[in-house]
């Protein structure tokens, strides 16, 4: 059989932009992603949390407007108590405020409930000394924190774990750089194009259901005029899930592109997690035990200086200081020693990739 028409032919299909070659890339790793009944099964359990979020949403802010009591009377015994502790200027403020006393107890409610999460003690003195639209926010923001960084934190540990280990090594093994770059496709576009594989999949566990949880709320509110007071919560939860993203996902394709083996890359991305977080707590552990066997998670003992400066070694315990600073429960002098860490994480990570990548090529 004679071959005709040799040489060039015509481009018959519809012509795209070159700022979109990643995505090709993209598209084709999350489609072959999503096809792994392990990965459904994480992100149906990923979405699980958004109906505890969803219940606290709304008896919060019913119990700031006054609609419903679900205190015992042993709490309101307690709230009473509480009120006269206060300073004569925040109990004059809480008198003059109309929901003052609703305000007075959620604050109380979250010191008895969630004693050892952290800043809740100070979302609790910003609830008894501010306003109502300012309490809706802070409230608000505290539970999008909590969200992000308690059963969403967690989640993305096994969801990066089983998406991101083969992405490169699975190339290397396979010598497919011979075909990504004989195409028009640089090395920033190759390893954004992996990039935004799991960086997909952790906004579809996180940004969206924050979103859809901050949707619930105004919805929930007497009036849409709460979207003047909290409208910058949804570019709080864009920029928390901006810090959550970008080091995860960049340590993990480091490991990826380490080894030609996905597994090893695996157990290399648990282990610097894990382990790390680990060493951390085992000085939150012995420090508490050396000075009186005081409760390990009390908020106090995990805030004193030389027990903080222990939290560096821990990915999670990096991003947990640096979302407490985008949703406003913390100082950026008190973020910056774990933002300093993540930037450097990040830009080892990616220098390793870079360098992997490029090996092949001049192999």
């Amino acid at each position: 059989m004679p071959v005709n028409h040799l040489g060039y032919r015509p481009w018959k299909s519809k012509l795209t932009s070159s700022l979109t070659r990643w995505w090709c890339i993209s598209s084709s790793g999350i489609a072959l992603a999503q096809k792994s009944a392990l990965v459904k099964r994480m992100l149906f359990a990923a979405w699980l949390p958004v109906l505890y979020w969803g219940v606290g949403f709304f008896f919060i802010g019913q119990a700031m407007e006054g609609k419903v009591d679900f205190l015992p009377q042993r709490s309101q015994n307690h709230i009473g108590h509480a009120f006269n502790e206060l300073p004569e200027a925040d109990r004059e403020k809480i008198k003059a405020a109309k929901s003052g006393t609703n305000r007075l107890a959620v604050a109380v409610l979250l010191k008895r409930q969630f004693k050892r999460i952290p800043q809740v003690d100070q979302l609790a003195d910003e609830l008894i000394s501010g306003d109502e639209s300012s309490s809706r926010n802070r409230v608000w923001c505290w539970l999008m924190m909590s969200f992000f960084r308690y059963p969403q934190g967690l989640m993305i540990l096994f969801l990066v774990g089983a998406i991101t280990p083969s992405l490169i090594s699975r190339d290397i093994r396979s010598r497919a750089f011979l075909l990504y770059f004989s195409r028009p496709i640089s090395k920033t576009e190759y390893v954004l194009g992996k990039f935004f594989i799991p960086a997909t999949f952790i906004a579809l566990v996180t940004t969206l259901p924050a979103i859809a949880l901050y949707i619930f709320g105004v919805l929930m509110s007497p009036d849409l005029s709460v979207v003047t007071s909290t409208w910058d919560v949804p570019l709080r939860i864009l920029l928390g899930t901006v810090v959550l993203v970008v080091p995860t996902v960049s340590v993990a394709l480091m490991f990826s592109s380490l080894t030609q083996e996905s597994r090893f890359a695996s157990f290399s991305w648990f282990a610097f997690f894990t382990l790390g977080h680990a060493a951390w707590l085992a000085v939150v552990f012995s420090y508490a035990f050396r000075n009186g066997g005081a409760i390990p998670f009390d908020t106090d003992v995990m805030e004193i200086p030389s027990v903080k400066r222990w939290g560096l070694l821990s990915l999670y315990n990096n991003i947990g200081e640096v979302q407490g600073w985008v949703f406003g429960f913390s100082s950026l002098s008190d973020a910056w020693p774990g933002l300093l860490m993540l930037a450097l994480i990040t830009a080892v990570s990616l220098a390793v990739i870079y360098r992997q990548i490029s090996s092949p090529m001049r192999v």
